[in-house]
């Protein structure tokens, strides 16, 4: 037995009976009310879609990139799907934004202990999975890796141009509106190889591969860290702190259930707070400087701070590497390495910015005064 989803990056998407048991669980299609990129549809309107497509587009892919590495273990297969459909079980409201709450623990933490201790794990062995195939799940879904085998098999999912990242990244610029994210990931499945046990994209798709990169790149410069979304979520987290306790994120049981709807529910019911209009009110507070310098950041927030109440001011950081990973080509069955073969990349700087918002009302006077101060900012 097999239901077919049908969905707008891929068409339709075969799920299989054992896999739509785990999708039907509570926990699961908790993920359906789970933004994938947060509050980030206050800016990008159509940015409405969730973890829970994310995470089958995931398992979709993770058996196209499996398939294109001539892998023929059926009960592998299963495995590997399952791992891409759960990689995302345990992530709390907004995904990432709130992901500070939860102490010293992460999102895979908290899957890794769905899967493994809770309910989703005695799904799973109610369909016939062993404790030890549980376990081997969740070490794929988190990189978790005993072996060279679990690496590579845990790369399908989690890699450098894993079924994760090509996936979020076509599916967040396709409900963005934006083309940054696109790129031809049927070629990259096509010219992938498997030379000495490891994952290599043939060098003849080197130029896709460049378009991949530059695309997660511009994803983040554009989308991710758009300024006015990068303000919303700090203004997220303060409404979170103002109306529920922080040890309610600290609970995984009651994580498992909790949604974005729920948080917004509660703070709705007062409109007239200065949290919530800052947040769904466009009362946000707006930016008054951006640079690349964290020397300049650190001298003006410095400044700012001793002129101005601190409660009128935030203050942000974000810093992204072209890669997090090395990329593994192959050309003639020896191994490349794509930092050192892609003129394009190598000449790619790092993400950094630094920005300083203030409150809307005092905004132009902070701009006038560190333009006047020879504060320009650097791209």
């Amino acid at each position: 037995m097999f239901k077919d989803f049908s969905d707008p990056i891929y068409g339709f998407v075969r799920v299989e009976d054992h896999e739509l048991k785990v999708i039907d669980a509570v926990y699961f299609q908790r993920l359906r009310y789970i933004k994938q990129l947060g509050v980030a549809y206050l800016v990008f309107p159509s940015a409405h879609h969730t973890r829970f497509e994310h995470s089958i587009g995931v398992m979709e892919l993770a058996t196209r990139i499996y398939n294109s590495l001539g892998l023929k273990d059926k009960r592998l297969l299963e495995i590997v799907r399952l791992a891409g459909l759960l990689h995302d079980i345990g992530h709390p409201p907004f995904s990432h934004t709130t992901e500070v709450l939860l102490g010293d623990k992460s999102h895979e933490d908290v899957g890794y202990k769905a899967i493994t201790e809770g309910h989703v794990g005695e799904i799973l062995r109610k369909e016939g999975f062993s404790y030890d195939e549980v376990e081997l799940i969740a070490r794929l879904a988190f990189k978790r890796c005993r072996d060279d085998q679990e690496r590579l098999l845990s790369d399908i999912i989690t890699g450098e141009f894993g079924a994760d990242r090509m996936d979020y990244l076509r599916r967040d610029a396709y409900f963005c509106g934006t083309y940054y994210g696109f790129f031809d990931y049927e070629r990259l499945l096509n010219h992938i190889d498997l030379i000495e046990g490891k994952k290599t994209v043939n060098v003849s798709a080197l130029r896709t591969l460049e378009s991949f990169v530059l695309g997660r790149y511009f994803m983040y410069a554009q989308v991710y860290f758009h300024k006015v979304v990068r303000i919303l979520n700090i203004h997220l987290l303060e409404m979170i702190e103002r109306f529920f306790r922080k040890d309610q994120f600290l609970n995984i049981d009651a994580l498992m259930t909790m949604t974005d709807g729920e948080l917004l529910a509660v703070a709705l019911k007062q409109p007239d707070n200065i949290y919530i209009k800052r947040l769904i009110g466009r009362e946000h507070f707006r930016e008054v400087f951006s640079t690349s310098s964290k020397e300049e950041f650190e001298s003006i927030k410095e400044e700012l701070t001793s002129l101005y109440d601190p409660e009128l001011l935030r203050f942000d950081t974000v810093c992204k590497k072209v890669l997090d990973g090395d990329i593994l080509l192959s050309k003639n069955y020896s191994i490349l390495s794509l930092r050192e073969v892609s003129h394009v990349l190598a000449n790619l700087k790092d993400i950094q910015i630094y920005r300083v918002y203030a409150e809307k009302t005092i905004k132009d006077e902070i701009k006038k005064s560190l333009a006047k101060k020879g504060y320009h900012g650097k791209p």
